[in-house]
Protein backbone atom coordinates (compact mmCIF):
# COMPACT_ATOMS: atom_id res chain seq x y z
CA UNK A 1 0.00 0.00 0.00
CA UNK A 2 0.96 3.43 -0.65
CA UNK A 3 2.31 5.90 2.37
CA UNK A 4 1.69 9.64 1.58
CA UNK A 5 5.05 11.49 2.75
CA UNK A 6 3.62 14.98 4.27
CA UNK A 7 5.55 15.05 6.91
CA UNK A 8 9.01 15.03 4.49
CA UNK A 9 7.95 18.33 2.53
CA UNK A 10 9.27 21.29 4.19
CA UNK A 11 6.47 23.47 2.75
CA UNK A 12 3.19 24.31 4.61
CA UNK A 13 0.79 21.48 3.76
CA UNK A 14 -2.18 23.76 4.16
CA UNK A 15 -0.70 25.66 0.63
CA UNK A 16 -1.08 21.73 -1.40
CA UNK A 17 -4.23 21.54 -0.66
CA UNK A 18 -6.35 23.87 -2.90
CA UNK A 19 -10.13 24.18 -4.13
CA UNK A 20 -9.71 24.06 -7.86
CA UNK A 21 -11.08 27.00 -10.36
CA UNK A 22 -9.71 26.44 -13.31
CA UNK A 23 -9.38 22.67 -15.76
CA UNK A 24 -6.35 20.95 -16.54
CA UNK A 25 -5.94 20.40 -20.02
CA UNK A 26 -5.24 16.63 -21.58
CA UNK A 27 -4.93 15.80 -24.87
CA UNK A 28 -3.44 13.20 -27.00
CA UNK A 29 -0.19 13.88 -29.09
CA UNK A 30 -0.80 13.37 -32.97
CA UNK A 31 -0.64 9.80 -33.73
CA UNK A 32 2.49 9.70 -36.17
CA UNK A 33 3.93 11.47 -33.48
CA UNK A 34 3.28 9.10 -30.16
CA UNK A 35 4.71 6.41 -29.03
CA UNK A 36 7.80 6.89 -30.70
CA UNK A 37 10.03 7.06 -26.84
CA UNK A 38 8.02 4.08 -25.38
CA UNK A 39 8.17 1.61 -28.36
CA UNK A 40 8.83 -2.14 -27.67
CA UNK A 41 11.76 -1.43 -29.27
CA UNK A 42 13.08 0.80 -26.75
CA UNK A 43 11.39 -0.61 -24.43
CA UNK A 44 13.46 -3.92 -24.87
CA UNK A 45 16.76 -1.98 -25.12
CA UNK A 46 16.38 0.47 -22.01
CA UNK A 47 15.48 -3.23 -20.30
CA UNK A 48 18.51 -5.01 -21.75
CA UNK A 49 20.87 -2.07 -20.50
CA UNK A 50 19.25 -2.34 -16.68
CA UNK A 51 20.14 -5.76 -16.89
CA UNK A 52 23.64 -5.31 -18.45
CA UNK A 53 25.45 -5.40 -15.10
CA UNK A 54 24.15 -9.14 -14.59
CA UNK A 55 25.39 -10.32 -17.96
CA UNK A 56 28.96 -8.53 -17.33
CA UNK A 57 29.11 -9.88 -13.82
CA UNK A 58 27.96 -13.68 -14.76
CA UNK A 59 30.42 -13.59 -17.61
CA UNK A 60 33.24 -11.67 -15.50
CA UNK A 61 32.92 -14.43 -12.93
CA UNK A 62 32.62 -17.38 -15.10
CA UNK A 63 35.30 -16.22 -17.60
CA UNK A 64 37.60 -15.08 -14.59
CA UNK A 65 36.79 -18.03 -12.37
CA UNK A 66 36.72 -20.92 -15.09
CA UNK A 67 40.00 -20.05 -16.89
CA UNK A 68 41.88 -19.11 -13.48
CA UNK A 69 41.21 -22.16 -12.05
CA UNK A 70 41.72 -24.41 -15.26
CA UNK A 71 45.48 -22.76 -15.43
CA UNK A 72 46.17 -22.39 -11.64
CA UNK A 73 48.25 -25.34 -11.27
CA UNK A 74 50.21 -24.43 -14.56
CA UNK A 75 50.59 -20.81 -14.10
CA UNK A 76 49.74 -20.01 -10.55
CA UNK A 77 50.09 -15.89 -10.97
CA UNK A 78 47.97 -16.08 -13.79
CA UNK A 79 45.48 -18.40 -12.63
CA UNK A 80 45.31 -16.16 -9.59
CA UNK A 81 44.98 -12.80 -11.64
CA UNK A 82 42.07 -13.86 -13.43
CA UNK A 83 40.52 -15.15 -10.40
CA UNK A 84 41.23 -12.02 -8.94
CA UNK A 85 40.14 -10.25 -11.59
CA UNK A 86 36.42 -12.00 -11.92
CA UNK A 87 35.67 -11.89 -8.70
CA UNK A 88 36.62 -8.55 -8.41
CA UNK A 89 34.05 -7.89 -11.64
CA UNK A 90 31.51 -9.86 -9.80
CA UNK A 91 30.89 -7.65 -6.77
CA UNK A 92 31.53 -4.33 -9.25
CA UNK A 93 28.53 -6.03 -11.53
CA UNK A 94 26.36 -6.19 -8.21
CA UNK A 95 27.00 -2.59 -7.20
CA UNK A 96 26.41 -1.34 -10.42
CA UNK A 97 22.99 -3.02 -10.21
CA UNK A 98 22.13 -1.84 -6.87
CA UNK A 99 23.03 1.47 -7.19
CA UNK A 100 23.12 2.78 -10.67
CA UNK A 101 20.69 0.07 -12.35
CA UNK A 102 18.45 2.34 -14.11
CA UNK A 103 21.31 5.19 -14.90
CA UNK A 104 21.70 3.96 -18.88
CA UNK A 105 18.31 3.02 -19.62
CA UNK A 106 17.16 6.43 -18.03
CA UNK A 107 19.73 8.49 -20.06
CA UNK A 108 19.05 6.38 -23.06
CA UNK A 109 15.30 6.83 -22.83
CA UNK A 110 15.89 10.88 -22.32
CA UNK A 111 18.15 10.60 -25.41
CA UNK A 112 15.76 9.50 -27.60
CA UNK A 113 13.02 11.93 -26.31
CA UNK A 114 15.05 14.60 -26.72
CA UNK A 115 15.68 13.71 -30.73
CA UNK A 116 12.15 12.67 -31.04
CA UNK A 117 10.12 15.44 -29.33
CA UNK A 118 12.81 18.17 -31.15
CA UNK A 119 11.01 18.08 -34.24
CA UNK A 120 7.69 18.61 -32.14
CA UNK A 121 6.29 22.26 -33.91
CA UNK A 122 4.06 22.39 -31.27
CA UNK A 123 5.37 21.02 -28.48
CA UNK A 124 4.31 22.36 -24.75
CA UNK A 125 8.21 22.23 -23.09
CA UNK A 126 11.09 21.97 -25.64
CA UNK A 127 13.51 19.54 -24.64
CA UNK A 128 16.75 21.95 -24.97
CA UNK A 129 14.76 23.87 -21.88
CA UNK A 130 17.53 23.96 -19.55
CA UNK A 131 14.82 24.57 -16.85
CA UNK A 132 12.52 20.97 -18.29
CA UNK A 133 13.01 17.96 -15.91
CA UNK A 134 12.46 14.57 -17.90
CA UNK A 135 10.35 12.31 -15.69
CA UNK A 136 7.61 9.37 -15.98
CA UNK A 137 3.89 8.73 -15.92
CA UNK A 138 3.32 5.85 -13.40
CA UNK A 139 0.13 5.42 -12.83
CA UNK A 140 -1.22 3.71 -8.95
CA UNK A 141 -1.89 0.47 -10.47
CA UNK A 142 1.77 -0.20 -11.79
CA UNK A 143 2.84 0.90 -7.96
CA UNK A 144 5.05 -2.27 -6.92
CA UNK A 145 5.16 -3.85 -9.45
CA UNK A 146 7.49 -6.28 -11.54
CA UNK A 147 7.29 -4.96 -15.24
CA UNK A 148 9.26 -4.39 -18.07
CA UNK A 149 8.39 -0.92 -17.71
CA UNK A 150 5.99 0.65 -15.25
CA UNK A 151 5.90 3.77 -16.90
CA UNK A 152 2.98 4.77 -19.12
CA UNK A 153 4.12 7.67 -20.61
CA UNK A 154 7.46 9.67 -19.85
CA UNK A 155 8.51 13.00 -21.03
CA UNK A 156 9.73 16.84 -20.47
CA UNK A 157 7.89 18.79 -17.54
CA UNK A 158 8.19 22.45 -16.64
CA UNK A 159 6.45 25.02 -14.54
CA UNK A 160 5.77 28.18 -16.84
CA UNK A 161 5.84 30.92 -13.92
CA UNK A 162 4.65 33.82 -16.18
CA UNK A 163 1.46 31.95 -17.24
CA UNK A 164 1.26 30.09 -13.74
CA UNK A 165 0.94 26.70 -15.67
CA UNK A 166 2.61 22.99 -15.29
CA UNK A 167 3.38 22.11 -19.04
CA UNK A 168 4.06 18.40 -19.49
CA UNK A 169 5.42 17.00 -23.12
CA UNK A 170 4.88 13.44 -23.16
CA UNK A 171 4.95 10.40 -25.38
CA UNK A 172 1.53 10.33 -25.15
CA UNK A 173 -0.16 12.56 -23.74
CA UNK A 174 0.55 16.56 -23.09
CA UNK A 175 -0.44 18.33 -19.86
CA UNK A 176 -1.50 22.14 -19.82
CA UNK A 177 -2.27 22.46 -15.88
CA UNK A 178 -2.97 25.99 -14.41
CA UNK A 179 -1.88 26.61 -11.05
CA UNK A 180 -5.54 27.39 -10.15
CA UNK A 181 -6.71 23.58 -11.27
CA UNK A 182 -4.38 22.08 -8.70
CA UNK A 183 -5.83 20.53 -5.78
CA UNK A 184 -3.35 18.79 -4.30
CA UNK A 185 0.56 18.07 -4.40
CA UNK A 186 2.04 15.10 -2.20
CA UNK A 187 4.71 12.34 -1.98
CA UNK A 188 3.84 9.02 -1.49
CA UNK A 189 5.64 5.63 -1.25
CA UNK A 190 5.88 2.24 -2.26
CA UNK A 191 8.61 -0.56 -2.39
CA UNK A 192 9.56 -3.06 -5.16
CA UNK A 193 7.94 -6.39 -4.59
CA UNK A 194 7.74 -7.80 -1.10
CA UNK A 195 6.62 -4.50 0.53
CA UNK A 196 7.14 -5.44 4.40
CA UNK A 197 11.32 -5.97 3.52
CA UNK A 198 11.79 -2.43 2.31
CA UNK A 199 13.85 -3.69 -0.04
CA UNK A 200 13.28 -1.27 -2.69
CA UNK A 201 11.73 1.61 -2.17
CA UNK A 202 10.30 4.31 -4.48
CA UNK A 203 8.87 7.85 -3.89
CA UNK A 204 5.75 9.47 -6.38
CA UNK A 205 4.82 12.92 -6.53
CA UNK A 206 1.35 13.36 -7.02
CA UNK A 207 -0.74 15.82 -8.69
CA UNK A 208 -4.43 15.95 -8.41
CA UNK A 209 -5.83 18.59 -10.89
CA UNK A 210 -9.36 18.98 -11.93
CA UNK A 211 -10.40 18.70 -15.21
CA UNK A 212 -13.47 18.63 -17.53
CA UNK A 213 -13.98 14.86 -16.17
CA UNK A 214 -13.71 15.61 -12.22
CA UNK A 215 -10.30 15.26 -10.75
CA UNK A 216 -7.43 13.13 -11.91
CA UNK A 217 -4.48 11.84 -10.47
CA UNK A 218 -1.26 13.01 -12.17
CA UNK A 219 1.85 10.82 -10.55
CA UNK A 220 5.56 11.79 -11.51
CA UNK A 221 8.14 10.15 -10.82
CA UNK A 222 11.99 11.67 -11.48
CA UNK A 223 14.44 9.34 -13.54
CA UNK A 224 17.94 8.13 -12.63
CA UNK A 225 19.94 10.60 -14.80
CA UNK A 226 22.52 11.92 -12.52
CA UNK A 227 26.13 9.62 -12.52
CA UNK A 228 26.19 8.14 -8.73
CA UNK A 229 24.23 6.21 -6.38
CA UNK A 230 20.42 6.24 -6.63
CA UNK A 231 18.77 4.40 -3.81
CA UNK A 232 15.57 5.31 -1.58
CA UNK A 233 17.80 8.06 0.11
CA UNK A 234 18.20 10.18 -3.44
CA UNK A 235 15.04 9.12 -4.38
CA UNK A 236 13.13 10.89 -1.48
CA UNK A 237 15.74 13.89 -1.95
CA UNK A 238 14.60 14.17 -5.79
CA UNK A 239 11.02 13.67 -4.75
CA UNK A 240 11.20 16.65 -2.52
CA UNK A 241 13.00 18.81 -4.53
CA UNK A 242 10.36 18.38 -6.94
CA UNK A 243 7.08 18.42 -5.23
CA UNK A 244 9.07 21.50 -3.30
CA UNK A 245 9.91 24.19 -6.89
CA UNK A 246 6.14 22.99 -7.36
CA UNK A 247 4.52 24.31 -3.82
CA UNK A 248 6.75 27.38 -4.36
CA UNK A 249 5.32 28.25 -7.57
CA UNK A 250 1.84 27.56 -5.93
CA UNK A 251 2.75 30.16 -3.56
CA UNK A 252 4.54 33.05 -5.41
Amino acid sequence: MAKILEESISFPLSAAHRTPTRVAQITGVPAPEAVRVLSPLNVWISAGLTLLPIVVGTFSVLGGLGIGISIFNKVPLTGSILIGVGLVGGVLSVVVLVAYQQYLAANYLQWVARRTFAHRADALVRPDDPEAVFVDVIPRSHWGEVMLESATDMGFFAINHARRELLFEGDLKRYRIPFESIESCQIEEYSLGYEQWKADVHFITVLTVETDNGPREIPLAGKHLEFGSRRAAQRRVQANTFCGRILVALNA
